[in-house]
């Protein structure tokens, strides 16, 4: 709804005078009873805020209400200024469009609104007695102190109060849906608690909280941490020690809570706080991860926990930031829009603590339709596969927490990621990041300082410090040289870190090499006893066969053909070198596909927003399916390569699906489909705009201006019909189709092209194991039919082709294209034959980049067979 409709549908309720805008924001609604509405996002700006609060505080006194709409509810507030009551309206929690604040003044005016009165003592003392002072408090809150949609709150409550469960903690329960939710859930709840900073959250949740009849519960307004500075230092066992502010409520469950749920604010701990002093938030940089971390400490033995956070926060959270004796035991990814204004991608971590190792299993759900049965998936992993919006698998706790978030994504990766496949490691001989010399003046010459130097070149190895962008790596790239006495040292035998005994032995050899190291190198070692001496402080690998840029945007290895008998590299290359088979050329190839290069963004840490930092242990670990790649497919590969277009791209796809075995081939795909999606046309908008604008024009185009083809759109066509196995036997024709029109030989091309849509249509039937066969009609007659997977036979024409394989605006287009290849077939030619011919080789060019979509499709799935 936008604004003047809003300010409309308010004045057209029955019992409104008037309605003015007093401010950006601030209603002023006059008849029955006098409203301010405060509404709108713009108090997340501070220039805003002020001009708000300024006119509330003129107005409030006189008005009968206030209703305004925070992130995460609606708030009702009357009588004056300094004495006044709150009450939240929980028919909009979570906040409301401007649609549902129309509803709740009309409500409020009509007498039927509903509202739960508010404890004011959950609010700070100046908040209690001041109108201003709440409202500066209320519209400063984050989104997450408030609410967490209800959805997700039944996905938490359901896991995480499975079995005999009594008691439950929200670590940050904001307006307590959460909380609720797993009391709710709980058969006889004998316990509850809530912690959050935010006094109005609190009051909220008490509210919210006593209506489910517990005896003993409590809604603290504290810093959750100060609970476990209130404990002693093994919070299981000394719970019921925890003092309690009323004497009314009882104390903490004795062994820890059965249940334990928390959304926590997230974001990096301030440097410097008084909140750091306690010893769980000086672990963690992380407040999401502090909360986690603290949280878990109170669990029971056998207890459940369960937290709301971003992706990110999967990061170290087995490693560093659960407790000893607490496992993970699921991540599930929400969709995307549960959060739309905080714009993260939100998971929820299911932890238990319990002994040994487990399996952690892994969903994603893309929705939140048939939510009970979602629910049962999360609980077994198995049930998944019968879930249409849920992507699961279940793997070991021990995988990686690259591979964990990636999987997130496409759970049906996994067999790729866990399986028998090879890691990089495996087929090859070393994989290291260059040198570290530990004093780089002393060690780097570049050309002219060594002619200069007047020491012999014996001393002196090339030296490649960065990686260019370009293939091979020559001696032209060489950029430094290092003064190198590895060779001399072995020789003699000589303690490289005893100065004297080295400067003795290489004095009568070479006395400049020696004046070198007793000026430039020997103070730094003398100073510096951690060095190695005269020697670099490392030298990992030697002669890599592939090298690329230890941080760098895309991961593109390079081949090296230096002209010497050594080759270094500095600490900003990472290199590996190679088995005899598979060769570097190989290794290269498969490594520098889309695929791979999509892989390593996944896989390897973010340096930035565009580059990544090449770490060897996740190279290492990567999986490879080079040994299943013929040198055929890896020709053809090469031959699409450096994939500049995103119809190479996804003529790779299709050449690397089609080149492994069937069995790998849905982790394959699936794995595409987790770091590099299926474009499913989203890249062909223009194309297929021109071509219907061109489709429903077609008498009145005459400005040749207009360029619906071009030659680039030709030689991407002729890379794919000259790679992607589905078209190579078309390759030749497609060629020659492709030449004559190039030639201008329009009517030509028109005539021979016409007849590869139902080809190609066939070819692709054929290919994925549907039929063609001649058939006799009722009539006698024979004709071409097909038959696809379980279906029926029908005729081998060009509409029905269409209307089995595709679908929305690119069927349409394409049942436009049909219908006017079928005038160029019958003769009823436009005057300009070339439109003619760019509509058609437009048409072709969109029809074989669906088509090949498809097939890529087909090949991941699970009975895809060759």
């Amino acid at each position: 709804m936008s604004i003047s409709n809003f300010r409309q549908e308010l004045r057209e309720i029955e019992g409104v005078s008037r309605v003015a805008e007093l401010a950006d924001g601030v209603l002023l609604i006059d008849g029955s009873e006098t409203l301010l509405v405060v509404y709108g996002e713009s108090y997340r700006t501070d220039h805003h805020s002020d001009d708000r609060l300024e006119v509330i505080e003129e107005e409030f006194d006189a008005a009968d209400y206030l209703l305004i709409s925070i992130e995460g509810a609606v708030l009702l507030l009357e009588g004056t200024i300094n004495n006044f009551d709150v009450s939240y309206l929980p028919a909009h929690l979570g906040g409301v469009e401007l649609d549902g604040i129309q509803s709740a003044v009309s409500s409020l005016i009509t007498g039927t609104l509903e509202r739960e009165r508010l404890q004011m003592d959950y609010l700070s003392e100046d908040e209690r007695y001041s109108v201003m002072e709440l409202l500066e408090q209320v519209l400063a809150a984050n989104l997450t102190t408030y609410y967490t949609p209800r959805e997700v709150a039944s996905l938490v409550a359901n896991w995480v109060t499975a079995g005999d469960r009594t008691s439950v903690l929200d670590a940050a329960c904001g307006s307590g849906e959460l909380l609720t939710a797993a009391i709710d859930a709980i058969d006889e709840p004998t316990y509850s608690m809530g912690v959050d900073q935010n006094g109005l959250a609190c009051a909220i949740t008490e509210t919210r909280v006593r209506e489910r009849g517990i005896t003993d519960w409590q809604i603290r307004t504290d810093n959750f941490f100060s609970i476990l500075d209130e404990v002693s230092t093994d919070p299981q066992r000394s719970l019921d020690q925890y003092p309690s502010s009323d004497e009314e409520r009882n104390p903490l469950p004795e062994t820890g809570f059965d249940c334990v749920v928390a959304h926590p604010p997230e974001g990096r701990s301030p440097g410097k706080s008084e909140d750091r002093n306690n010893s769980n938030m000086r672990s963690h940089s992380r407040i999401e991860h502090q909360f986690v971390n603290a949280a878990c400490q109170l669990l029971a033995d056998s207890g459940r926990g369960c937290f709301v956070l971003p992706s990110h926060a999967v990061r170290n959270l087995r490693e560093r930031v659960l407790p000893d004796g607490v496992v993970l035991k699921r991540l599930v990814k929400l969709p995307e829009i549960t959060f739309p204004i905080v714009g993260v991608e939100p998971v929820i971590a299911c932890v238990e603590r319990t002994s040994g190792e487990s399996e952690i299993g892994i969903l994603n759900v893309t929705s939140f339709d048939n939510l009970d049965r979602v629910c049962g998936a999360v609980h077994s992993i198995a049930a998944a596969k019968t879930v249409d919006n849920v992507n699961a698998v279940s793997v070991h706790s021990d995988i990686s927490t690259t591979t964990l978030r990636t999987l997130l994504d496409a759970p049906g990766a996994a067999p790729f990621f866990t399986g028998n496949l090879p890691t990089l490691e495996d087929v090859t001989e070393r994989i290291a990041r260059g040198m570290t010399t530990g004093h780089n003046q002393g060690f780097y010459f570049d050309e002219e300082q060594c002619a200069d130097s007047g020491i012999d070149d014996r001393f002196f190895t090339p030296v490649i410090k960065s990686v260019p962008e370009e293939n091979p790596i020559t001696s032209e790239h060489i950029d430094y040289y290092l003064f190198d006495l590895r060779e001399f040292i072995e020789e003699n035998n000589l303690d490289a870190r005893n100065i004297d005994e080295v400067l003795t032995a290489l004095e009568p050899i070479d006395a400049k090499a020696a004046e070198h190291v007793e000026e430039k190198i020997a103070p730094v070692v003398r100073e510096r006893h951690g060095l190695n001496g005269v020697l670099p402080r490392s030298i990992s690998i030697t002669n890599p066969d592939l090298v690329t840029g230890a941080t760098t945007s895309e991961v593109t290895w390079y081949q090296i053909e230096v002209d010497a008998d050594e080759v270094l590299y500095d600490n900003r290359v990472v290199g590996i070198s190679c088995k005899e088979t598979p060769s570097p050329d190989a290794i290269q190839t498969l490594l520098n596909t889309p695929l791979y290069q999509r892989l390593n963004k996944a896989q390897l840490p973010n340096f930035d927003a565009d580059y990544v930092q090449v770490q060897t242990q996740p190279l290492r670990h990567l999986p490879v399916f080079i040994k299943q790649l013929s040198k055929e497919t890896l020709d053809r590969l090469n031959a699409l390569s450096p994939y500049g277009s995103q119809e190479s791209r996804e003529t790779a796809r299709t050449i690397i699906l089609e080149g492994v075995d069937s069995a790998y081939r849905p982790a394959i795909s699936e794995t595409y489909d987790s770091v590099s999606p299926l474009s499913t046309l989203t890249g062909y908008e223009t194309q297929i705009e021109q071509l219907q604008a061109a489709l429903d024009q077609i008498a009145e185009i005459d400005d040749r201006d207009t360029h619906l083809v071009d030659e680039e759109m030709i030689s991407r066509l002729e890379e794919t019909f000259r790679s992607a196995e589905l078209f190579t036997s078309r390759e030749r024709l497609v060629a020659e189709l492709l030449a004559v029109y190039s030639e201008g030989r329009y009517w030509s091309f028109m005539g021979g092209t016409a007849s590869q849509f139902e080809g190609m249509l066939q070819d692709y039937v054929e290919s994925t194991g549907g039929r063609v066969d001649e058939r006799e009609t009722e009539e006698g007659n024979t004709r071409l039919e097909y038959r696809y997977r379980d279906a029926d036979w029908k005729p081998l024409r060009l509409k029905v082709l269409l209307d089995d394989f595709f679908s929305g605006e690119l069927l349409e287009v394409m049942q436009s294209v049909r219908e006017q290849r079928n005038e160029i077939a019958h003769g009823r030619l436009l005057e300009d034959p070339e439109l003619n011919a760019d509509i058609i080789l437009l048409s072709f060019f969109v029809f074989t980049y669906a088509l090949l979509t498809e097939y890529n499709e087909y090949l991941g799935a699970e009975d895809a067979s060759r």
